[in-house]
């Protein structure tokens, strides 16, 4: 075989595969300790996907209503509109992650990003959360049948 053409069709490969990497339909997910986005379940708790197992994840720096032990249907009703909007935010964009340490539970403590983007600034600037940095958590219900 022809050197040149080896040449070539190395060259070709790596273009198309850098390329394919730039236009993938998939999220492009940034690592946190060999750990990946995986599963959304609320709009402030996520899976990590890690080498080792899988993780839980607590999204730092605002909160959104419960969907799993609601106090009452406005808070369940918004809780899954966050939920909906952050899966939706994350799908298909490049993710990041800065880790913050670990709550009571043992849950990993993390600051979301998706193509640079906080997600949390999205859903607090769109309504569906408040700015949270730990102690009580607010009364979902209280504040949303004012």
């Amino acid at each position: 075989m022809d050197t040149n053409l080896v040449i070539y069709c190395g060259v070709t490969l790596l273009i198309l595969y850098t390329l394919a990497e730039q236009i993938a339909p998939g999220p492009r997910v940034s690592v946190i300790d060999g750990c990946r986005l995986g599963y959304v379940y609320d709009g402030d708790t996520v899976e990590l996907m890690c080498p080792d197992r899988k993780r839980t994840a607590r999204l730092v720096g605002f909160d959104t209503p419960e969907t799993k032990d609601p106090g009452c249907a406005a808070e369940k009703a918004l809780g899954d509109r966050a939920t909906a909007r952050l899966r939706q935010i994350v799908g298909g964009a490049s993710i990041s992650f800065q880790h913050k340490g670990h709550d009571k539970y043992g849950r990993e403590l993390v600051r979301m990003f998706a193509n640079g983007r906080d997600v949390g600034q999205v859903l607090i600037g769109e309504g569906l959360a408040v700015r949270y940095y730990g102690g009580s958590r607010i009364n979902w219900c209280k504040r949303l049948n004012r």
